[in-house]
């Protein structure tokens, strides 16, 4: 006799790539109405979590339902941004936000293709930690390129500061929770 072997297959992966590729639309939304590097280059990060979430393997450890939501906000609060108020947008300041925006998704790119398809929005173990590439030199080079090309947001509205403060302090919780599943400090 034969046996087969049930196949469990992981439909948050795909309820996740479908959150993903809705933020992507939101935000080519949001760079077709103001012009703003960071929404196109945000609506890319969005396009290739989709894709890669889709495509990843099982994690070995389930991330918990509240680690899962602050990922997700952490995703979305980016799509909050100000944009400069009527009449006061200043070049300078545009082109600092434009050159963090390049500098901070430069590392969050070189850290994606470091993680292939163990990438995930909520921190879980997917295979042995990361310590090639990027993440050599950074811990959590994602978090740290998404505070770079954030921070430029600052500069563009005063108000940014509160959704700023709120992207770090989840990015924390987040590599805090990541180092807990890896059992690194």
């Amino acid at each position: 006799m034969q046996t087969v072997e049930a196949v469990k297959t992981d439909y948050k992966k795909y309820l996740g790539s479908l959150i993903m590729l809705g933020f992507a639309i939101i935000s080519i939304t949001r760079w077709t109405q103001s012009g703003e590097l960071f929404f196109l280059v945000l609506s890319f990060r969005d396009l290739i979590a989709s894709y890669f979430l889709a495509r990843r393997e099982n994690a070995e450890i389930k991330s918990k339902k509240a680690m899962a939501m602050i990922a997700y906000l952490s995703s979305a609060l980016p799509l909050l941004y100000f944009s400069a108020p009527f009449g006061l947008e200043i070049r300078a300041y545009r082109l600092v936000a434009d050159l963090l925006t390049i500098i901070g998704f430069l590392i969050v790119t070189l850290a994606t293709i470091d993680l292939g398809t163990k990438l995930g929005v909520s921190p879980a173990k997917r295979g042995k930690k990361q310590t090639k590439g990027i993440y050599a030199f950074v811990n959590h080079p994602m978090y740290l390129g998404y505070a770079i090309a954030q921070f430029g947001w600052v500069f563009i509205n005063k108000w940014n500061i509160v959704i700023y403060g709120c992207s770090l302090l989840l990015f924390y919780l987040r590599s805090k929770q990541e180092n807990k599943l890896f059992k690194t400090k």
